[in-house]
């Protein structure tokens, strides 16, 4: 059985001591190294979180860049097709207009042509008919 005397005493009283001096070089020092860690972890985890928000910033800044420089080419890219179609237009109502002007410009011509041809023609047949006509009026035929 156990006895109670004054070696459980001391015994305890030793427990006591190597636990003060245990919990002085050993537990409060670790304890401090542990609550400073989990500060420093804890700023880590903080900083992260603003690197992460600031990286979804970023992201939402580019996003909505691109989507304005989409549109912007996009709305250039309308205004050039609308100029590139007036410029088409233009230079096919020129061109029709040339067509146009050519095709006035020959049947005048033509026109002009024969009429100088009808003209020749009535000379040459009122000189026929005159050189027939004497011709017949002579008795030569």
């Amino acid at each position: 059985m156990l006895d109670l005397n004054i070696t459980l005493l001391i015994q305890l009283g030793n427990f006591f001591i190597a636990l003060f001096f245990l919990n002085l070089l050993l537990i409060r020092p670790i304890r401090e190294i542990i609550r400073k860690r989990k500060g420093i972890m804890d700023g880590m985890a903080d900083e992260a979180g603003s690197f992460e928000h600031q990286a979804s910033e970023r992201l939402a800044n580019y996003e909505a860049e691109l989507d304005r420089a989409r549109q912007d080419a996009t709305g250039t890219r309308e205004e050039s097709r609308a100029q590139g179609q007036k410029e088409q237009q233009e230079i096919l109502a020129a061109a029709q207009q040339k067509a146009r002007d050519m095709l006035n410009a020959t049947r005048a011509s033509l026109q002009a042509q024969a009429t100088e041809a009808l003209n020749a023609l009535r000379k040459e047949s009122a000189g026929m008919a005159t050189s027939l006509t004497q011709r017949l009026v002579n008795g030569q035929g």
